[in-house]
């Protein structure tokens, strides 16, 4: 192979690197997103009350802002923003990529690491959006956001807010004034999701784009306004028997009503290897796979006259026990 050809070879293999690192960060991102949605939902009487989520014509979340990024006007962090289709009464579209900087969260949120969950609840917050950037507070009047099962003791500042924001941090949620943060459209993070060049506007006005794969279960969670799994916020929430050999997954299947499913039926499969077990719940809904080793798994349950749920991918650590709960719900 001539020197040109080689040199051609390793820019399209670099590219092809590239590619598919920005693809993966999306995934994981997006995961992400979905964790911290799932989390809101688990918590009624301490996330966000159900009636905004409903009325909310876009979400935007940011999750995991880390500690080192506050105080030093750079980046906060990356995150999405999914709107309604037909002028916000419609069903939730795609994601489109969005970055959050600037403020002062720093100052009032301290140093962890910490998730932003913002509502744009009618359509002069949601036109912001499509601004090469927008400032909190400046350009759209922001509020820090009743957290509850109902949104009856919100504030008339929270009642009249275009925006409505909220942070999780170490668990804990709660409203937060994001005054000064300043959001801009990635177009550069659009075309990583995509493949392509598309706008904002495209994605979230429009409506026409089709949403990737690794955004299903952020939209389907959205669409469902349920909790589909309860998982552990962090390795902490693991019970490990030894730091080595095969671990397990384990966890009990609920109805919304809080009733056991017996003989719901669980399966396990390895993300890498696609292998997978199936188990069934005992006469107490419990389950439990044993012997799996280290890796990330997807759990599916499914049970007769229940909607089957499927999680996004949980790491499993040598030796260690992942506590997945579930609860379904009935079909329509």
């Amino acid at each position: 192979m001539s020197l040109i050809g080689r040199l051609l070879l390793i820019c399209c293999l670099t590219l092809q690197a590239g590619f598919l690192s920005a693809a993966t960060e999306h995934e994981e991102r997006l995961e992400d997103a979905t964790r911290v949605l799932q989390a809101i939902l688990d918590t009624p009487d301490s996330g966000i009350p159900k009636d905004l989520l409903d009325k909310s014509e876009c979400i935007g979340i940011i999750p995991s802002v880390k500690k080192f990024a506050f105080g030093f006007g750079g980046r906060y962090g990356s995150g999405y923003v999914l709107c309604k289709k037909d002028g916000g009464k419609g069903a939730w579209g795609a994601p489109s990529a969005f970055t959050m900087g600037g403020g002062s969260v720093g100052f009032q949120l301290g140093f962890s690491a910490t998730d932003f969950v913002l509502l744009f609840m009618n359509h002069s917050g949601v036109e912001k959006l499509l601004q090469d950037k927008f400032t909190l507070g400046a350009d759209a009047t922001v509020a820090g956001g009743p957290v509850g099962r109902s949104a009856s003791a919100a504030t008339d500042a929270q009642l009249t807010a275009q925006i409505l924001s909220y942070s999780r941090s170490k668990g804990l949620f709660a409203g937060v004034a994001l005054e000064g943060a300043v959001l801009r459209p990635s177009n550069d993070g659009n075309k990583d999701l995509y493949g392509r060049e598309v706008s904002a506007k495209e994605i979230l006005i429009a409506g026409t784009v089709p949403a990737p794969a690794a955004a299903d279960p952020l939209i389907q969670l959205l669409s469902g306004q349920r909790t589909l799994v309860r998982l552990p916020a962090s390795s902490s929430s693991q019970t490990s028997s030894s730091s080595t050999g095969p671990g397990s997954i384990s966890g009990v299947v609920r109805d919304t009503g809080g009733a056991v499913i017996p003989d719901a039926i669980i399966t396990i499969t390895n993300s890498t290897t696609n292998a997978s077990r199936w188990v069934t719940a005992d006469s107490q809904g419990h389950y439990k796979v044993p012997d799996l080793a280290t890796g990330n798994y997807v759990v599916k349950a499914q049970a007769t006259g229940m909607m089957p749920v499927t999680t996004t991918a949980i790491p499993l650590e040598a030796g260690a026990e992942q506590v997945v709960d579930f609860q379904l719900e009935f079909s329509q």
